[in-house]
């Protein structure tokens, strides 16, 4: 599969990142949706096995997705493209072979690219963690919008990898839960208990790290 990642695309993964860290005043950030409407999805979904063009809607839908939830991951363009590509052809072969179950693809494709970034860092042992993260607890906006981007990073890198790993999914990739919980591969509910605790261990890491500054700070 030839994949074509429109140039705007890589330019736009810095600045979503941005606006979801640090919203417009006044406002939450108007992030655009990872997912497509789930009714016109699952229309699509039902021709895309024999329908070339049917697949290009949710290919065209997807692309800029994908690929931006994966280089965040890699870091890397090409790898990014290749990751991609691989992502869309499991897609298109599971349509196909009449093996695609799940309710959400745009979900399952991102449990797809995820599975296909883990494949990748064991086979190069070379790991970028993501800057890592459902618009499931308002906190977290409040929480985002608030933080500088360096104490957040000090911040990230105190949690366990599992915390990391769910803020990662909320703060940075923005996904909606269907996409978040079916890259974990758990349930809505168990995704938001997730996302709970996560963030209470976000704010204690914030803690820690604000007192280790004051603490220097005394000294000096």
């Amino acid at each position: 599969m030839h994949l074509h990642v429109p140039s705007d695309a890589t330019n736009a993964i810095d600045a979503t990142d941005a606006t979801v860290l640090h919203p417009a005043a006044g406002g939450s950030a108007a992030a655009p949706s990872t997912r497509m409407h789930p009714d016109d999805e699952r229309r699509l979904v039902a021709r895309a096995a024999t329908d070339a063009e049917a697949f290009g809607e949710l290919y065209d839908f997807y692309l800029p997705r994908i690929y931006g939830f994966i280089h965040r991951r890699v870091r890397e363009h090409s790898v990014s493209e290749d990751l991609t590509a691989t992502t869309f052809e499991r897609g298109l072969a599971a349509l196909r072979g009449g093996r695609f179950r799940n309710d959400s693809f745009g979900g399952w494709l991102y449990r797809v690219a995820a599975n296909a970034v883990i494949d990748h860092v064991r086979a190069s042992r070379r790991l970028h963690p993501a800057d890592d993260e459902d618009r499931l607890d308002p906190a977290a906006d409040v929480l985002a919008a608030t933080i500088a981007r360096d104490d957040l990073r000090r911040a990230m890198a105190r949690v366990a990898d599992g915390h990391r790993r769910v803020l990662a999914l909320r703060f940075f990739d923005d996904l909606e839960s269907a996409e978040a919980s079916a890259v974990l591969g758990c349930s809505r509910r168990t995704f938001a208990v997730k996302l709970h605790r996560a963030i209470a261990a976000l704010r204690a890491a914030l803690a820690a790290d604000a007192a280790d500054v004051l603490e220097v700070s005394d000294v000096a």
